[in-house]
């Protein structure tokens, strides 16, 4: 529980993976919410975009909560790596962020 508290004042950039059609929904939100966020194209693959966010812990919850809603093709890459599909409990996500 330590943990996850010290964790409330922590960034973490954060990478969302989704299709090019939905990421108006996505960028909505996040001007929405005043979240700076930097996207970025695949070159090879017209269908994909990548928007990079800068978030806390709560911001990132809130993300994730519309992601998995709106967005659940999606996918989240976490700063150490990890790649995630949005189908996951936000839980097993803030395990991941400490490790």
């Amino acid at each position: 529980m330590y943990i996850f508290e010290s964790m409330k004042e922590k960034r973490f950039n954060i990478d969302i993976v989704l299709k090019k059609t939905k990421r108006w929904d996505f960028k909505d939100l996040l001007i929405e919410k005043n979240i700076i966020y930097c996207e970025w194209f695949v070159e090879l693959n017209e269908d994909v975009s990548i928007i990079s966010v800068d978030v806390s812990i709560e911001e990132l919850e809130s993300l994730y909560n519309f992601i998995i809603n709106e967005l659940s093709e999606s996918r989240i890459i976490l700063p150490n790596g990890t790649r995630l599909q949005a189908k996951l409990p936000f839980d097993f996500i803030k395990t991941k962020l400490i490790k």
